[in-house]
């Protein structure tokens, strides 16, 4: 569990998002820490809980609530050979091709080199390149 700043208005269990760096107006911010640095730009999490307490902030008019977050699960597209429920693996598959599968093949929250593990196998996938890929939903390792 992991504590940041949302905006009143996303503050919801459940609501997911891609950390950023912040804007240059947050790093004077006295909640800078807990906002931004708690979090891994590029990463995404969930939303688990909201605390019943709220701060001012001048990116968001309405301010912002203190909510716990966890890292999101992430739809991938992984070489077949390499599919299985339970394994864990190095992420490196990447495709240029520019069909309807691109986000499982390059997803948010995930890069090349990063540690995973496959949490549940989906369905194959029609890759217009004759790739041999399956959709799997896996967390990411540190």
């Amino acid at each position: 569990m992991i504590l940041t700043l949302l905006p009143k208005n996303l503050a919801k269990p459940g609501f997911s998002f891609v950390a950023g760096k912040g804007d240059n107006e947050c790093k004077g911010c006295r909640f800078y820490k807990t906002c931004v640095d708690n979090l891994k730009p590029g990463r995404i999490y969930t939303v688990s809980s909201v605390r019943n307490i709220e701060h001012p902030c001048k990116i968001h008019d309405s301010g912002v609530k203190i909510v716990e977050v966890n890292e999101s699960q992430i739809e991938a597209a992984i070489p077949k050979k390499f599919a299985i429920e339970g394994a864990t693996g190095v992420f490196s598959f990447s495709c240029n091709e520019r069909c309807q599968y691109h986000d499982f093949c390059i997803p948010d929250g995930i890069k090349i080199g990063d540690k995973f593990h496959i949490i549940t196998i989906k369905e194959k996938i029609e890759c217009p390149l004759n790739n041999n890929i399956l959709r799997v939903t896996l967390k990411r390792k540190d």
